[in-house]
């Protein structure tokens, strides 16, 4: 399975998906014109890796800012997330927040709610 990288943009985050290492992040501003685009991509990278998934995927999301448009790809990813059998995967995701920033809590308090796996909360005092 090939990587996906992109180093992202002031409208666009960048992403890292390197099975491999195990590494996944999304990180960065994401208010792109139109977020279906951006994210289509990603789902359907998302679509063949969870098919033979790594036993563990924690994927770091640090976003600075998140339109609701790209929110709602997000939140479509972490459904698609949620399918993984819990054994063929532990999967967790820790989102990253500025301690300031109580909409960026609540964006990821609500995608908690809608799945069965972890999504840990954590607060940056220094962004």
């Amino acid at each position: 399975m090939e990587n996906y990288i992109s180093n992202g943009s002031e409208l666009l985050p960048k992403f890292c998906f390197d099975k491999e290492k195990n590494l996944f992040s999304i990180s960065g501003r994401s208010i792109p014109e139109n977020a279906i685009d951006v994210y289509s991509p990603i789902i359907e990278w998302w679509q063949q890796y969870i098919q033979n998934p790594n036993p563990e995927t924690i994927i770091e999301m640090n976003f600075e800012y998140i339109n609701s448009s790209s929110m709602k790809q997000i939140a479509k990813l972490v459904a698609l997330l949620d399918t993984v059998p819990a054994n063929k995967s532990a999967v967790k995701v820790r989102w990253h927040y500025n301690i300031d920033d109580t909409d960026s809590k609540q964006q990821a308090e609500r995608l908690a709610k809608m799945v069965k796996f972890p999504i840990s909360l954590i607060a940056d005092a220094n962004k």
